[in-house]
C-alpha cells in the first residue's frame, strides 16, 4: 500500500501553526524579562545589603541592645546641727506597656474585651481619681503609645506600697502590668519646715516652656523624675540631683535580659546643711502659734538671723502646710482648699509678706536724722499728743489742717532724739523728717527722699541672694508716688514713711536684716539659708561664706546711741517693751505697731470705708544678748495688736526657751493688749 494513493483531508477548522520567526520573537522578548528582572533583583539586593546595611544593623541594635538610665540618690537636706530634716523613700508608679498586652490579631473582639477587663480590674485596684478604665484605654491606644509602644505608659502615680505589691503579684495575669519604683521624698517636720524646704514633684509643661534647658529630657526623664518645685529643694536642685548612670543591655524579642553589655554608674547627689537651727525653728514655731491662737491672729511670721554672718537660723511662716501633701500627690480638693485661703499658707509671710513696718521702722528714721544732720542729740521737739498740720494753701484755717495723733494721746512732751526713739513717740518723727511750724518750733525737716536712702542703706527694697522666693519692700521717694500713685508728695505722706506708715512697706526678714545691722557694728550681710555643701562621706565640698553687701555709712557715735537706746526699750522702766524684760539676761529691742487695710482685711469685715480705728499689726524686732549679739529677729503678727502686749512677750518666751534662762511662765509678760506700743 502507498501513501501517495491515499487521499489528503485539509485541515480547515484549526489554526495554523507558527512560523519560525515568530517563535524567535517570542523567546527573545521573554529572556530580556527574565534578564531585566535579575537586573532589578540585583540592584534591590545591592541596596538593602550594600547602601542600607548600616541603617539595618543600628535598627537591629537598637531592638537587641537597650539602654536603661540607672538612677542617682538625691542627696539630702540637714539643719546646722547635721539633724536630717528629709528622708528619701521610694515612690509606685503603674504602667502598661503597650505592646505586651494580650493580642488575638484575628479576634479584635476577643482583645478588646479581655484588655478592657483587665482595665476595669487595675482601676479597682488603684482606685484614685482619675484612673478608670477609659482613662487607662485612652493612654494605651494614645499617640505616644502607638509611636513607642515599647514605652512603658504610665497610669498612675504615688500608689500606696500595698496596692503597688497586690498589682506586681498580679503581672502574670494582667499581661503588660509593670510596676516601677521612683525615687521620692518624706518631710518628716511637715508644715514646721514646709515654707524652707519646699517640695519635689514631676516636671510639668510650664517649667520646660520657662526654663528648657534647666529641664532638658537630656537630664531628666519626665514620667519618672522627681525635681525641686518651690524652697531649698528648688534652689538647691543642680546640688542635690546627682547624675544619671546608665547600662546597655541585650534582650530578646520579649525584652527579656540575656546579657550586661556595659555600665556606667550614677553619681549620687551631695547633701547641704542648712543655716537653720532646729531647735530654735520648733521654739519660735510653738510660741509664736500658741501666741497667735491666744490673740486669735490668723498670720504671722518670725525670722531670726545671726548678725554676725546673715545665717537665718529660723523662720517661721503662719499658716503653713504639709508638703508631704505635694510630694507624694496632692488631690484637687486639698490644693483648692490652700489655694483659696485668704491667709494664703503656701506663701511664705516671713520673706514674702510686704507690710508697713510701724514704729519698728524708727530705727532707720533715727539713723537717717542723725547722719544727715537734720537732728543733733540735744534737738529737742515738742509732743502734745495731737497737733494739727496746716492746709498748705490756707495755712490760717484751722479747720482745714490735718490733724496727727502720737500713740500717746496725752503726749510725751519735749523729747530729744533718745528719748523719742525709747518712747517711740511719733510726732517727733513727724516733725524732724516731714517739717513744722508753729510760734513754738520751726524745724526745716529732713525730707522723704533722704529717708527713703537710708532705707534702702538698710537693705529694704533690695534684691539679695537668698536661694528661697522671697519679696522686697518699699522705701518711697517724691518721684516713687508720683510714678506708682500718679499723685504728688505732700508733707502728710512724708509724716507717715517716718513712722513706718504710708507707702513704707518691709517685709519680716528686711526687718530682721535692719536689727542685725545694728546689732553687729553697721554690717549689711546678705542672709543665706545654705550653709554648707557636704558628699556621701560627710565632708565638705563648699564650705560657708558670709557675704557682705556693705558697710551702712553710719557714724560709729551714733550707732552706739542708737544700740544704747534699743537696750533702754528693753531694759529701762520708761521702755515701750519694759514689762517684757528678763532679769539677769539683757537683749534690745523695738517694738512697733502698724495700722492696716489691706484687700483680705476688707475681705474679713475688720476694715471697711469710714473706719476710725484701723487694725494693727503688732511687731517687734530685736538683738540677743545686749552686748554680744548672737541672734538679730523680727516677730509679726498681722492683726494681733500692739507691739509691745504681744510681739513682744513672744520675742521674750524665745529668748527664755532658747538661752535655757528658766524664767517661769507665770514671770513673764502676758500676751495681751497694752496702752503702750
Amino acid at each position: 500500500m502507498h501513501l501517495d494513493d491515499l487521499p489528503v483531508r485539509r485541515r480547515t477548522s484549526q489554526a495554523p501553526p507558527p512560523d519560525e520567526a515568530s517563535g524567535r520573537l517570542r523567546l527573545i522578548l521573554l529572556s530580556i524579562g527574565v534578564i531585566l528582572t535579575f537586573v532589578l533583583l540585583s540592584m534591590r539586593l545591592y541596596d538593602l545589603q550594600v547602601n542600607r546595611q548600616q541603617s539595618f544593623s543600628e535598627q537591629v541594635g537598637r531592638r537587641s541592645v537597650i539602654e536603661r538610665p540607672l538612677p542617682a540618690i538625691r542627696g539630702l537636706i540637714y539643719d546646722r546641727n547635721g539633724e536630717a530634716l528629709v528622708r528619701n523613700a521610694p515612690a509606685y508608679q503603674v504602667a502598661i506597656i503597650p505592646i505586651q498586652q494580650v493580642r488575638y490579631p484575628d479576634n479584635p473582639i476577643r482583645q478588646r474585651v479581655e484588655r478592657m477587663a483587665m482595665y476595669n480590674k487595675l482601676a479597682e485596684m488603684i482606685n484614685q481619681p482619675g484612673v478608670t478604665a477609659g482613662d487607662i484605654y485612652t493612654k494605651v491606644v494614645s499617640r505616644d503609645a502607638r509611636f513607642a509602644p515599647y514605652q512603658p505608659m504610665i497610669i498612675a502615680d504615688n500608689v500606696p506600697r500595698e496596692t503597688a505589691m497586690a498589682i506586681q503579684e498580679q503581672s502574670l495575669v494582667m499581661r503588660g502590668v509593670v510596676v516601677r519604683t521612683v525615687g521620692s521624698r518624706e518631710y518628716p517636720y511637715k508644715d514646721l519646715l514646709a515654707h524652707i524646704l519646699g517640695y519635689t514633684g514631676k516636671i510639668f509643661k510650664e517649667m520646660v516652656d520657662r526654663e528648657p534647658a534647666r529641664y532638658s529630657r537630656e537630664i531628666y526623664d519626665y514620667d519618672t523624675d522627681r525635681v525641686g518645685i518651690t524652697g531649698v529643694e528648688r534652689a538647691a536642685e543642680e546640688i542635690l540631683r546627682g547624675k544619671k548612670g546608665k547600662r546597655s543591655i541585650l534582650v530578646d524579642a520579649s525584652f527579656e535580659e540575656l546579657q550586661v553589655l556595659s555600665e556606667t554608674l550614677p553619681v549620687n547627689g551631695y547633701s547641704i546643711r542648712l543655716t537653720i537651727d532646729l531647735r530654735l525653728q520648733q521654739i519660735v514655731s510653738d510660741v509664736l502659734g500658741t501666741a497667735m491662737r491666744v490673740r486669735g491672729a490668723p498670720r504671722g511670721a518670725a525670722v531670726a538671723l545671726n548678725p554676725n554672718t546673715g545665717e537665718i537660723l529660723a523662720m517661721v511662716s503662719i499658716p503653713s502646710y504639709d508638703n508631704n501633701l505635694f510630694a507624694k500627690g496632692i488631690s484637687q480638693q486639698a490644693f483648692e482648699a490652700l489655694a483659696k485661703d485668704l491667709h494664703r499658707p503656701l506663701l511664705n509671710h516671713a520673706t514674702q509678706d510686704r507690710v508697713p513696718p510701724g514704729s519698728t521702722f524708727k530705727i532707720v528714721t533715727a539713723a537717717a536724722l542723725l547722719q544727715e544732720r537734720a537732728v543733733s542729740e540735744r534737738t529737742a521737739v515738742y509732743d502734745p499728743g495731737i497737733f494739727v498740720l496746716p492746709d498748705q494753701y490756707d495755712p490760717e484755717d484751722p479747720k482745714k489742717g490735718q490733724k496727727f495723733y502720737c500713740w500717746k494721746r496725752t503726749g510725751h512732751g519735749w523729747q530729744n532724739i533718745r528719748q523719742a526713739l525709747r518712747n517711740s513717740c511719733d510726732t517727733y518723727f513727724y516733725k524732724t523728717v516731714g517739717g513744722f511750724a508753729d510760734e513754738r518750733e520751726n524745724i526745716a525737716g529732713m525730707g522723704p527722699d533722704k529717708l527713703a536712702q537710708w532705707a534702702q542703706e538698710f537693705g529694704i527694697g533690695e534684691l539679695t541672694e537668698l536661694n528661697i522666693d522671697y519679696s522686697v519692700g518699699v522705701a518711697p521717694t517724691k518721684n516713687w508716688k508720683l510714678r506708682n500713685i500718679g499723685e504728688v508728695w505732700s508733707t502728710g505722706d512724708s509724716y507717715n514713711a517716718s513712722i513706718g506708715q504710708g507707702y513704707v512697706l518691709a517685709t519680716p526678714l528686711e526687718m530682721a536684716n535692719v536689727t542685725a545691722v545694728i546689732a553687729n557694728g553697721g554690717t549689711l550681710y546678705h542672709p543665706q539659708i545654705i550653709r554648707e555643701v557636704i558628699d556621701e562621706r560627710g565632708e565638705l565640698v563648699q564650705p560657708f561664706t558670709p557675704k557682705v553687701i556693705r558697710q551702712v555709712r553710719l557714724d560709729p557715735y551714733y550707732l552706739r546711741l542708737i544700740q544704747d537706746t534699743l537696750w533702754e526699750v528693753v531694759n529701762d522702766p520708761g521702755g515701750t517693751a519694759w514689762r517684757s524684760r528678763l532679769e539677769g539676761f539683757e537683749y534690745a529691742g523695738k517694738t512697733g505697731t502698724a495700722e492696716f487695710c489691706d484687700d483680705v482685711a476688707y475681705a474679713t469685715g475688720i476694715c471697711y470705708v469710714g473706719i476710725k480705728n484701723l487694725p494693727t499689726h503688732a511687731w517687734f524686732v530685736s538683738y540677743a544678748p545686749a552686748r554680744s549679739p548672737q541672734i538679730a529677729m523680727a516677730v509679726y503678727v498681722w492683726n494681733g495688736g500692739q507691739g509691745s502686749g504681744v510681739a513682744a512677750p513672744i520675742t521674750q518666751r524665745i529668748y527664755n526657751q532658747y538661752f535655757n534662762l528658766g524664767v517661769p511662765e507665770e514671770k513673764l509678760a502676758p500676751v495681751a493688749s497694752s496702752d503702750s506700743e
